[in-house]
Parts: C-alpha cells; structure tokens; sequence
C-alpha cells in the first residue's frame, strides 16, 4: 500500500533483457513495497499544460487522478550504462478517480513483455490501459519522441490507501542505451479516459495532471 506524499511542484530494444537489472518476475514481488518508500523519499515534478492563465478557477482545480513519478525525479542520473527505471504512481483523489481506476476501466494487476502481442512501444499498457507516457530521446526506430511508450511497461500492480485507487506502472529499460546514455531527457505522463493513443497528436484530454520530468540517462 503506497501512503501519499505532498508532491513538490515545478513548472516544468525497450524490453526486458537479459542484461536488465532485475528480472520482472522478481521485481513483480516487491513493487509496492519498493515504490512505498521511494514515494516517501522523491520529489516529483508534477506540471499541468493547457491550463488558461487567466481563469483562477482553473488554477485550482484539481483532477480525479494524481499522477506521481516515484523515479526518476528532476535532475536524477538515472541507472547506469543506458539503462534505467520508471516508476509511477497513479493515485485517485476521489469517488471519480475511483471509478476511472477501476478493474471495470481495464486496470489490475499484471506482467507485460515479449513475446505477448500486448507488449511494444506505440501500444497501451494493457493494464493501466489510460497511461501516457513520452520520451524526448525516444529515437525514429521506435517511433520518435511522441510515441506512447506505456506498452512497453512490464509491470503493474494495484492497492487502496484510505479507500482510494492506486495504480503503479514500472518499466525496466533491458537494451542498454536505447533511449541513450549520457544524455538528458524528457519524461512526460499523465492518464487520458478509455484507452490511450499509440502516438501523442496534442489533442489529449488528461484526466490527470501532467508529469515533466527532465533527467539524465546514466552512462
């Protein structure tokens, strides 16, 4: 069970090899554990686009769904050789949030990867089926940096803290360097109703906020 933090605010091959870090059967034992305490000790960006300046009401709103990045936080170098991992949290606010979280919407517990045909980027998490997330270093072959990379997330898992939905997303990245090594880049996420798109076009609704998250890719 993940117990929330008060997030700080700023403005501001993908698969599962081998070589990764951890493998993700044994990595689908100790998530919620492991993201409990990394939401304790991080400090995510979190950063709502399209919001009208002008508008006071909108400046308070605040959507059904929280939507945390546990790691990496802003300015992290993240793993180790071109390799890293992401993990975030998606937390709802209220009854709303409940329901757009819910096994009903598509979201459980679960273990994505090849060969499964669910698995790839440009698809959906077939178990947190509205997730969005981008990648600025994401290269052609793949797509490019609109590419929805949430299909290539290996795990999810599932819990309530104070009657509340919560969600967590894990992506272990397994080619060394696929994304780059080095190098800074991007993160963005946030959470789209129904099913969310292959590639990113600007015409999203999240029912989220959005994360922006800028880090570096460990050498």
């Amino acid at each position: 069970m993940l117990h929330r933090t008060r997030p700080h605010r700023s403005h501001g091959d993908v698969g599962a090899s081998r070589g990764s870090r951890r493998s993700v059967a044994s990595a689908a034992v100790g998530l919620t554990g492991a993201a409990a305490l990394a939401l304790g000790l991080a400090s995510p960006a979190l950063a709502s686009h399209g919001a009208a300046s002008g508008h006071r009401a909108r400046a308070h709103y605040k959507p059904p769904i929280e939507l945390l990045a546990v790691t990496p936080s802003p300015g992290d170098t993240a793993g180790a050789g071109g390799v890293f991992n992401v993990d975030l949290a998606l937390l709802a606010r209220n009854a709303n949030g409940n329901a757009d979280l819910s096994a009903a919407n598509g979201y459980k517990p679960g273990v994505n990867g090849p060969p499964a045909a669910t698995f790839g980027a440009g698809k959906p998490d077939p178990d947190a089926p509205g997730l969005v997330v981008t990648l600025s270093t994401t290269p052609a072959a793949l797509g490019g940096p609109k590419t929805n990379l949430a299909g290539v997330f290996q795990l999810t898992d599932v819990a309530r803290s104070h009657g509340l939905a919560q969600v967590i997303a894990d992506w272990q990245v397994g080619k060394p360097g696929a994304f780059g090594q080095g190098s800074q880049t991007t993160l963005t996420a946030y959470v789209v109703a129904g099913t969310a798109p292959g590639t990113v076009t600007g015409a999203e609704k999240p029912i989220s906020n959005v994360v922006s998250v800028r880090f570096t890719i460990g050498s």
